[in-house]
């Protein structure tokens, strides 16, 4: 659900294929809301699917990142728990405004009173305009009752509450009452949203589970939906990469969804998408986000006036204007071509005009003319028109038709290529085999030429106009918890780990499926579990897809096309484990030497991990913890730091295990054998894939 259009797709949960699309406008204005636009889309839907059976459904939405931005927000009413005499705690729930956007304010007020005082606050906070209250009190992720009883209380009252203990459990209280803050602010809207919708479907005689997407790229019930609406911020671009994840199985690359103004650009390594911390208002949160870098260029980007050849940041949409690539050849007869500003501070833009109708040439139709956008494509245009308008325009800025779409496409690279760079180094995967995937609508006006620039391989997602929701109804339930523990024993670990699998079974998520991860970062002392599991709505097993080996081989060289040779070492049920050779130059070209790198790949030759100068242990699966026992042994340093144990993953019938970031052989021997224990691995070959050190 968009600013805009509200997009649906049926998805056939044999095949995975996309049955049909559906669009309407989204429905801000209705009655019910933007409920209403979602309702009216399903049953869109629903009418060209009358034999179906609904199974499971899902949505993202930008209404939480709207309300912000929009400063579409309640007053809060912080209802701090503490002694008069504990200060710093009565500081650090002093919110205060937060500057949303330019003008936009989300407003709060703080009432700090003893827990004999609560109703009395809660009355007065009312009094004074506050529409919802997030509850604060110190270490309360060790003990919740002060805020549990607040939350009652406030809702008792008609008011909707939360508690900071809900945002996160980590310590730091004024990180968690401002996300609270953040979380109330929404709380309203968001519940009344989430009625509305739910109501609508029931009525619409669908019984599935609903899920929403969260802003790390899972998707959560409507009952999370209801306590925790700020999960839901920021979640844009997430669906896409649900997508990316989930549908064309990325495991190392870096997704671009284009629209018609911005392009979100976000990483993937390791199959996990990366993710950071927001800041919103210039304030730090406990909110998970993608880290996904937003750049206003993408395929409706116009051409620029001026001696040097630019294009963006406005876009044809913005000024009005129709793109020349979907125009009829005939209209540019008598059309005449101008300077002009789309809007008052804009700098001017080359703009076709023919009575009220508008037309320019755009990113997307230099890509047409070059050649870049496949046959059948989504952003196809027409030839002709395309040859009319770039020969009109070539004639003003004194280029041939095709020096001005390549420098047009160069124009769009150069905004696009340092942000890929700087991902690729901030999360140090330059020397992995990384692909480019392209969704959204724009996709082939940008992707193909930045990968030809790059010189790394590419790929324009299927249905990318829709991909979003593509990702939506394909996306995994998740929960991340994490907690503040020093030296985290086996103990801590098993519990916090079943916590997270609870939480995403409760929520829908097939208990067979579930993966849980485990980080420990012992300078922080935090302690972090990230469950992720599919809705048992897929009649076949995706893992089980295989293809011959030649087949694989081939998928694999296509996504590492610099490796020389590939031999296969090892499989198991699902995966499948390769080693690559390649030689690379260095030191001013000088000498040569080779470069070794493990692959793990599905049935189809999907790349699930890649090592570069990895190591390969395989065990039979009766031994597999006295194995791993030897290979902690045999590859710990020693020094003054204590014990630095190797970073290890395991592979093991459909399971991927990351045991990378725990810190001691007691977890890393703990959780390998909670993941593996139901397992019957007797008859089977264990792998243990050594990472090297930094």
């Amino acid at each position: 659900m968009g600013g805009t259009f509200t997009h649906a797709v049926a998805i056939d949960n044999a095949t995975l294929e996309v049955a049909h699309h559906a669009v309407t406008p989204t429905t801000h204005h209705h009655a019910n809301g933007v409920a209403q636009g979602i309702v009216d889309v399903f049953s869109k839907l629903l009418e060209k699917l009358p034999e179906a059976k609904v199974v499971f459904l899902a949505h993202s939405t930008t209404q939480a990142t709207n309300a912000l931005l929009e400063g579409d927000v309640v007053k809060v009413g912080i209802l701090g728990l503490g002694s008069s005499l504990d200060l710093k705690a009565k500081a650090d729930m002093e919110v205060g405004d937060i500057e949303l956007a330019p003008g936009k304010y989300l407003h709060s007020q703080l009432a700090y009173v003893s827990d004999k005082a609560v109703e009395g606050a809660l009355e007065k906070l009312k009094a004074d305009g506050c529409g919802a209250i997030a509850a604060a009190q110190p270490m309360s992720v060790d003990d919740s009752r002060g805020e549990v009883e607040v939350m009652e209380k406030a809702a008792a009252m008609g008011l909707p509450a939360c508690g900071s203990h809900e945002m996160s459990g980590l310590y730091g209280l004024q990180k968690r009452t401002r996300t609270a803050v953040l979380n109330a602010s929404i709380l309203p809207r968001m519940i009344d949203t989430a009625v509305m919708t739910e109501k609508g479907l029931r009525q619409a005689q669908v019984d599935a589970p609903l899920m929403v997407m969260r802003s790390d790229g899972g998707v959560m019930g409507l009952d999370e939906v209801r306590k925790r609406p700020v999960l839901t911020l920021l979640s844009g671009p997430a669906a896409g990469i649900a997508a990316a994840l989930v549908y064309l199985r990325a495991s190392d690359a870096i997704f671009l969804e284009v629209g018609g103004t911005s392009t979100d650009c976000c990483l993937i390594k390791d199959g996990r998408a990366a993710i950071q911390s927001a800041t919103l208002g210039g304030h730090p949160t406990f909110l998970k986000t993608l880290d996904s870098r937003t750049l206003g260029v993408a395929g409706g980007s116009m051409l620029r006036v001026g001696g040097k050849i630019e294009v963006g940041p406005r876009s044809a949409h913005l000024a009005g204007c129709h793109y020349a690539a979907f125009t009829e050849s005939e209209w540019f007869e008598g059309a005449q071509l101008v300077a002009e500003k789309p809007l008052v501070d804009d700098p001017e833009y080359w703009v076709f005009h023919k009575g009220e109708e508008k037309v320019c040439v755009t990113t997307t139709c230099a890509a047409n003319f070059l050649n870049f956008v496949p046959e059948g494509g989504y952003s196809q245009g027409k030839r002709a028109s395309l040859e009319r308008a770039f020969a009109m325009v070539g004639e003003k800025t004194g280029l041939t038709p095709e020096e001005l779409a390549r420098r047009m496409l160069e124009s769009a690279a150069d905004k696009v290529i340092p942000t890929l760079k700087q991902l690729i180094a901030d999360y140090k995967v330059g020397d992995r085999a990384i692909k480019l995937i392209g969704g959204g609508g724009g996709a082939a006006a940008v992707v193909p030429y930045v990968a030809k620039k790059l010189n790394l391989p590419h790929e324009i997602a299927p249905r990318a106009e829709v991909i979003s929701a593509i990702g939506a109804a394909l996306a995994m339930v998740k929960e991340t918890l994490e907690k503040n523990i020093v030296n985290p024993s086996q103990t801590d670990l098993s519990a916090l780990r079943g916590e997270a699998e609870q939480a995403v079974i409760r929520m829908g998520a097939d208990p067979d499926t579930v993966d849980v991860q485990i980080e420990v970062d012992a300078q922080r002392n935090l302690v972090r579990a990230t469950a992720t599991g599919s809705v048992a709505f897929v009649a076949q097993d995706l893992l089980q897809q295989t293809v011959t080996e030649e087949e694989r081989v081939k998928a694999l060289k296509e996504a590492a096309p610099r490796e020389q040779s590939l031999t296969l070492k090892g499989q198991t049920d699902t995966l499948y484990l390769y080693e690559s050779q390649r030689s690379e130059k260095y030191f001013l070209n000088l000498f040569t030497r080779t470069k070794q790198t493990v692959w793990v790949t599905d049935g189809r030759g999907g790349v699930k991990l890649q090592v570069p100068g990895g190591k390969l242990v395989a065990s039979p699966g009766e031994n597999w913890h006295r194995s791993l026992e030897k290979v902690l042994q045999q590859h710990t340093d020693y020094g003054d730091a204590g014990a630095l144990l190797p970073a290890v993953h395991v592979v093991a019938g459909r399971k991927l295990v990351d045991l990378t970031s725990l810190q001691t052989a007691e977890q890393v021997l703990g959780f390998a054998q909670q993941e593996l224990h139901q397992m019957h691995l007797a008859d089977h070959s264990v792998f243990f894939l050594i990472h090297p050190r930094n």
